[in-house]
């Protein structure tokens, strides 16, 4: 090999090293953000059923409030 082509290939491999940390620290990112979002599912589930229990409490008392005077 040439010592053009071989310098080439030494940066070649100090790139390709570069871009497998970044790809190591984006994937251990991905997972802490799918690792929270898994538990945010059952949060979900509590706020949908908190909404419908203050709409329904606000229907009622819009319902029978004027008439408690």
């Amino acid at each position: 090999m040439s010592d053009d082509t071989r310098d080439r290939v030494i940066r070649l491999e100090t790139e390709i090293d570069h871009i497998t940390a970044k790809l190591d620290d984006m994937q251990k990112k991905v997972n802490a953000m799918h690792d929270l979002l898994m538990q945010a599912r059952g949060m979900r589930w509590l706020i949908v059923c908190m909404a419908a229990m203050a709409g329904f409490l606000a229907s009622f008392a819009s319902k029978y409030l004027p008439f408690s005077k």
